[in-house]
């Protein structure tokens, strides 16, 4: 939707909760879920879409060109098909403004885990896909958005790769030099579609840039000038930054300090946990039925409320229950730890589940902090996991609750345009 949450603005949601990997199905996809949150949403306004762009790689001779690139039609998909898919959109009320290419591929597979994470970004792997989403955004998204003064589009990436006791520092690195390189891909699409296209590194807990520390040193290192950062950015995720016990307002501000973009929101929320108020027993509990096989669900603990020090991220949401397990068997009191923030991608609507809670009620305060601070046009909300929630949670329709979300934001951070 356009301008509900400030002039030039953009909301919608992201299709990564949708299967289907090729570019047939996801035009079927979009076809079956799409319009069915349309006609929930059912207020007459453009639905607007992050689309997941998972493993569109063009052909080598397309990538050793910048003038090939600008004018590649997408691995043969054809521009004509691109352009077909556009007028369809635009015919039945939805639009595309930016991009996930975050999952590579397999991202509804029976167990992902730590397979979203590759390739990384020291692979040309992850090089060509990024900017074959750039490309496919050029051709899909920019000229509607170009017309209509909002840039030409976003779309958001991993960040530089899961963290590793050792070979990071290489792995960044070649990080480093791939994302420099992509800039010119970038920038050549951009100047071709005239308006700007970018690519925004998504931080999140336990990868190689999880804080607005390792986002911002690895940018003052590796991406120091303006024609860098003209193109590379931040995905600012609401829940990661929740899970990381992160303030986001001190986050956004920081990030414009240091001269750094956030030129895209993903709305999310995570499960939050006071465990001193509801007891050990009560979260382990109520924590098992989000322990579920298919995604990686970090878990960050704050061992005394109020102390940076005492933070502690553990890598899965299983390896936490047994930790809260261990401190219930031990009977030290002294040991339970106050909070815990877990990240799976609850509706952002719920502000409790039993005895736990959600973050959502940072999202307000993130969506005004990145306007106040970055002007961020693109705002998408991101609530993944809706196929592994407790089925209690779970609406009649998928596409209801999704318009549920899209109301429920729209309430939160645009009160009276909902």
């Amino acid at each position: 939707m356009i301008d509900l949450l400030g002039h030039g603005t953009n909301l919608g949601y992201c299709t990564n909760v949708h299967p289907g990997e090729t570019f047939s199905d996801i035009v079927e996809s979009l076809t079956a879920n799409a319009l069915a949150v349309r006609a929930s949403w059912n207020d007459g306004r453009r639905l607007g879409l992050g689309l997941w762009m998972p493993y569109f790689v063009p052909p080598p001779d397309v990538m050793g060109s910048k003038e090939r690139f600008v004018e590649w039609d997408m691995c043969g998909i054809g521009n004509d098909r691109v352009a077909a898919l556009r007028d369809w959109l635009r015919g039945n009320g939805l639009y595309v403004f930016t991009g996930n290419a975050f999952p590579f591929a397999g991202f509804h597979g029976r167990r992902v885990k730590h397979r979203v994470y590759e390739p990384d970004w020291s692979d040309k792997l992850r090089f060509m896909q990024s900017v074959a989403a750039v490309g496919l955004m050029a051709d899909l998204a920019a000229p509607d958005m170009v017309r209509h003064g909002r840039s030409g589009g976003s779309v958001s990436t991993l960040p530089i790769g899961w963290s590793r006791p050792e070979g990071d520092a290489a792995r960044v690195e070649a990080a480093g030099e791939w994302l420099r390189l992509a800039t010119t891909f970038i920038g050549a699409a951009s100047s071709a579609v005239g308006g700007l296209l970018t690519l925004d590194l998504e931080p999140e807990p336990g990868c190689i840039l999880d804080t607005a520390d390792d986002v911002i040193a690895f940018f003052d290192e590796h991406l120091p000038d303006e024609a860098h950062r003209r193109h590379i950015g931040v995905c600012h995720d609401v829940c990661h930054a929740a899970v990381m016990f992160e303030d986001q307002r001190t986050v956004l501000r920081r990030y414009a300090e240091a001269g750094i973009r956030v030129n895209k929101v993903q709305i999310s929320s995570a499960l939050d946990v006071d465990v001193q108020a509801i007891g050990v027993e009560a979260a382990i509990e109520h924590l098992r039925p989000f322990a579920e096989p298919r995604y990686l669900h970090q878990t960050g603990v704050q061992r005394r409320e109020g102390d940076p020090g005492s933070f502690e991220l553990i890598e899965d949401l299983p390896e936490a229950i047994a930790m809260l397990e261990r401190v219930r068997d031990g009977g030290d009191a002294s040991q339970v730890p106050d909070r815990l923030r877990v990240h799976f991608h609850v509706p952002v609507y719920l502000d409790s589940i039993g005895p736990l809670g959600s973050t959502h009620g940072q999202i307000a305060e993130a969506v005004a902090a990145a306007r106040e601070y970055h002007d961020t046009r693109h705002f998408e909300v991101e609530t993944y996991a809706w196929g592994v929630l407790p089925e209690e949670l779970k609406r009649g329709t998928l596409a209801e609750g999704i318009a549920d979300e899209l109301k429920w934001v729209l309430r939160a951070c645009a009160p009276g345009r909902g």
